[in-house]
């Protein structure tokens, strides 16, 4: 039953500010984890009681829900025993009409979704969480302090001291409410209206929305092998932003000597570099010292932003910036979180969770997680005839395969929706349309068993032998 709660804790996401009332966003998001099949037939969810109060919301909330997916027939109430997803949903009995729902086909095939960020919660010592929330609130909490509660600035400075090997301090740590914050923080703040940003190309769609709508103007940075081509980069650019441990989608971490050029750009010319390093904490080799450290006794404009979201459920929502000098003062200033006591509480337990012994060890074993993962791709798809490279493999939670020229990726992934399987195209990252086009998808394992990614790699290597068979 706790197995089931913390699964389902994790994949629900309760909208903040949104129009959409809170019974109907949870039993949304529900719905979504059942169709998806990350909660197959006959799961028994939790009582109303122990969801609500996994969740922190009211037990009226949760049996709302739990109506509203009930009167949609995805769950039926077993008497005496609890609420159930269906054995089997509308959408696949014969002869019963559609009532405007998606055809049944269409319904089946969304088996396994292999899009990178998924959110995984794969034993999360709720217990621990629980206990930590009881310590963090034993004294009655005052206004969130700015930029952030203390003990969780040096929760995360030695974090990222134990896990990434920074050279952090409490004093230089920001606390946000995740990348997304963080980054539209220092768009707004540290890059000028105007300005020119130089982006990498491919990238998340979101980090070029956000530098939009503050009147930044974006120029691409072409991706090799080894990361971001820093001679590409304009020297009059205002700001550069990077993913250099584990560049999304592609996978490739920047090389040492590109670093180092990046950080020269900066102390020459000014430009902000911001170091997006979200995917830091479960790497399995020794990596290239970050901007970061790089830039210590160089230059104050290198930012570097990272997040708890592979450590903590989503609902906890935890990020963080470093920063020094004018830039710290700069952001600092302008991080107004506006949050009752009971955000400060959060920060407090999530200090708790993260300096505690459970969490060390749950790093280690979802590094050696990660790394199994990754190696069940390498082992199924770096050889094959259909695939011209593999890339990622080393660190992160996903990992991008580039097929040969003449392998079309459009019909590849057609082929995969048929086994149930969706996976994007490297092309929706690719945005400026300026940087040649790669013929490639990715796959992401965080949020997936051992045991659901090797029947997946089966199905998605049958699909690429149909195109190009496997000479073995």
């Amino acid at each position: 039953m706790m197995r089931t709660a913390t699964t389902l804790a994790i994949y629900v996401e309760l909208a903040r500010g949104s129009s959409e009332s809170m019974a109907a966003q949870l039993a949304r998001q529900l719905r979504q984890a059942v169709l998806d099949g990350r909660l197959p037939p006959d799961t028994r969810l939790p009582s109303s009681r122990t969801l609500a109060e996994l969740l922190k919301v009211s037990r009226p909330v949760v049996q709302e829900a739990y109506r509203i997916l009930e009167a949609g027939d995805l769950v039926e109430s077993r008497r005496r025993s609890g609420t159930y997803v269906r054995r089997a949903r509308p959408e696949q009995t014969a002869g019963e009409p559609s009532r405007g729902k998606p055809p049944a086909d269409r319904v089946r095939r969304v088996l396994v979704d292999l899009s990178p960020d998924q959110p995984s919660g794969e034993d999360f010592p709720v217990p621990v969480w629980r206990a930590a929330w009881r310590r963090a609130a034993h004294r009655i909490p005052g206004a969130v302090e700015i930029p952030g509660e203390a003990v969780l600035r040096r929760a995360v400075a030695a974090h990222l001291r134990a896990v990434r090997g920074l050279e952090a301090d409490p004093e230089n740590v920001l606390i946000t409410t995740g990348v997304r914050q963080s980054l539209d923080l220092v768009a707004a703040v540290a890059i000028q209206p105007g300005a020119v940003a130089a982006v990498e190309d491919p990238c998340l769609p979101t980090v070029i929305r956000l530098l939009r709508q503050h009147d930044v103007t974006t120029v691409p940075v072409p991706v090799d092998a080894d990361g971001a081509l820093v001679e590409a980069v304009p020297r009059a650019v205002g700001a550069v932003v990077v993913r250099p441990s584990h560049q999304m989608p592609l996978g490739v971490e920047l090389s040492l000597s590109r670093r180092r050029a990046l950080v020269e750009l900066s102390a020459a010319h000014g430009a902000l570099i911001v170091e997006d390093d979200r995917d830091h904490d479960f790497s399995e080799t020794i990596r290239p010292q970050s901007l970061w450290d790089l830039s210590r006794d160089r230059t104050d404009d290198v930012v570097y932003v990272g997040c708890l979201c592979r450590l903590l459920p989503d609902v906890v929502c935890t990020g963080y910036i470093l920063a020094r000098g004018r830039r710290l003062r700069q952001l600092a200033e302008h991080l107004s979180l506006r949050q009752s006591g009971t955000v400060a509480v959060a920060q407090r337990a999530v200090a708790e969770m993260l300096g505690s012994a459970e969490t060390r060890v749950r790093v280690d074993r979802l590094r050696q997680a990660y790394q199994a993962k990754r190696q069940l791709v390498v082992d199924a798809l770096a050889r094959h005839p259909a695939v011209e490279r593999l890339s990622g493999a080393q660190s992160g939670s996903h990992l991008h395969v580039e097929l040969r020229p003449d392998v079309h990726v459009d019909r590849v992934i057609r082929a995969f929706e048929t086994k149930g399987i969706v996976t994007p195209a490297t092309a929706l990252y690719e945005w400026s349309g300026l940087v040649p086009a790669r013929n490639g998808f990715l796959v992401s394992h965080n949020h997936l068993t051992e045991a659901v990614l090797s029947r997946t790699l089966a199905k998605i290597t049958r699909c690429l032998d149909q195109v190009v068979p496997c000479p073995c």
